[in-house]
């Protein structure tokens, strides 16, 4: 059964380019999946248009953009995509995107302004490393309008799933000795034996090699963990030079010159700010890198995730621990979604109308064919339904034009 509209979500990776498989020679390669995307709606007769939207411009502390699809069936009406509603940090309203070579630009016009992680997290109670009580309560009144706004109306104000990983001893002691200040993470870490809570000391980390991409120390002190520093290969199995059970983890200063020495990983948050992607599983070492709480020796809790994706503290979450950060990590933001869906009603509103009067005229051509543009840019273009050849045409068009109006 075909419905009238779609709605389709994915990351910028996922949309734009991807990495598959091929049987052939069990290489990877990396090809877009947008336009098969395209393709499929188009053959199936519907009308689509295609946007880049910034989530924290919906009201949530977090930068995630999201590419979404929305397409309607012949003779219905394409619904365009919702204006931004807040303002947020120009860095991350990057909205241009390249397809086929052809680049889009937004033209909306953004202040540095957005919400903090203070108003998105100040009031959550304090909480250990390995909380794990379900139900606990406030302890104080909300402090802003989106703290109120965010826990909902309830009869008996009750906290949920304010709960966090419980991390090793190991990896506990090294949240613990991350300093409380801006920016701090894993560099910040002394070089020191500590006695852990598990009754184990760990070792210090033994510099044993120069470090050749970036000198050697007027000091003569040796920088390098391992002999790839000095521009010789690594022991594969690192026999030799591989170090366990130490504060700094070993592995960071090994190859951190090829990775930007690792910025970010063990990274404390800040109050003043807002929350990089939220991911499914946060941990020290992860690629959301900065999961640390601002103020407590802690990762970051799953309520505290689920509000920077914008969640109401009413919003029920279930099974262990990782299954509900994969479910908050994996989901559109519930503000962006209901932007979308806003629009989604207006158009239908339209169409109703429309049908009401008995006035529903739509331009020649419409039935099958894509509009594909940067949500607020106003750059239109158009494709051929067989996508042998792709022909692009555009231009700029104004916020209230149609999306279907000819290019």
């Amino acid at each position: 059964m075909k419905t009238d509209t779609v709605v389709k979500e994915e990351t910028m990776r996922m949309a734009l380019r991807t990495e598959v498989s091929r049987p052939t020679n069990y290489s990877v390669e990396r090809e877009e999946i947008l336009n098969p995307s395209l393709q499929s709606l188009v053959r199936m007769g519907y009308q689509c248009t295609f946007g880049v939207l910034q989530a924290g411009q919906y009201g949530v502390a977090q930068t995630r953009r999201r590419a979404i699809i929305l397409a309607a069936a012949p003779r219905e009406k394409l619904p365009m995509f919702p204006e931004p509603l807040h303002v947020f940090a120009p860095q991350a309203c990057q909205l241009s995107v390249v397809v086929d070579n052809k680049k889009f630009v937004s033209n909306i016009v953004r202040l540095n302004s957005s919400l903090f992680r203070t108003i998105t997290m100040s009031d959550l109670p304090e909480i250990r490393n390995g909380a794990s009580a379900l139900k606990i309560s406030y302890n104080g009144e909300p402090q802003s309008c989106f703290q109120r706004q965010i826990r909902g109306s309830q009869y008996q104000p009750i906290l949920r799933d304010h709960i966090c990983k419980d991390m090793s001893a190991l990896i506990a002691a090294r949240m613990r000795y991350v300093p409380l200040a801006p920016g701090s993470d894993w560099r910040d870490l002394p070089n020191i034996e500590v006695r852990l809570s598990d009754g184990t000391t760990t070792r210090k980390l033994r510099y044993t090699h120069h470090q050749k991409k970036n000198g050697r120390s007027s000091t003569g002190v040796l920088r390098g963990v391992c002999s790839c520093a000095e521009g010789k290969p690594c022991d594969p199995a690192h026999r030799t030079d591989r170090q366990f059970n130490t504060l700094i983890p070993w592995c960071l200063p090994h190859i951190g010159n090829r990775h930007n020495h690792w910025a970010g990983l063990y990274g404390r948050l800040e109050w003043v700010g807002f929350f990089s992607t939220t991911a499914t599983n946060p941990e020290p070492m992860g690629k959301q890198s900065r999961v640390l709480h601002l103020e407590q020796h802690r990762v970051v809790s799953v309520r505290e995730c689920a509000r920077s994706q914008g969640f109401p503290d009413t919003y029920r979450l279930f099974e262990n621990i990782l299954d509900k950060h994969r479910q908050v990590g994996n989901a559109l933001p519930p503000p962006l979604a209901k932007a979308i869906g806003l629009e989604l009603k207006l158009c239908l509103l339209a169409k109703l109308r429309e049908d009401a009067k008995g006035n529903v005229d739509f331009p020649p051509g419409t039935d099958n064919r894509v509009v594909l543009g940067v949500a607020g840019s106003g750059c239109v273009t158009s494709l051929s339904a067989n996508f042998n050849d792709i022909e692009y045409e555009g231009e700029d068009i104004g916020r209230k034009s149609k999306p279907h109006d000819e290019a």
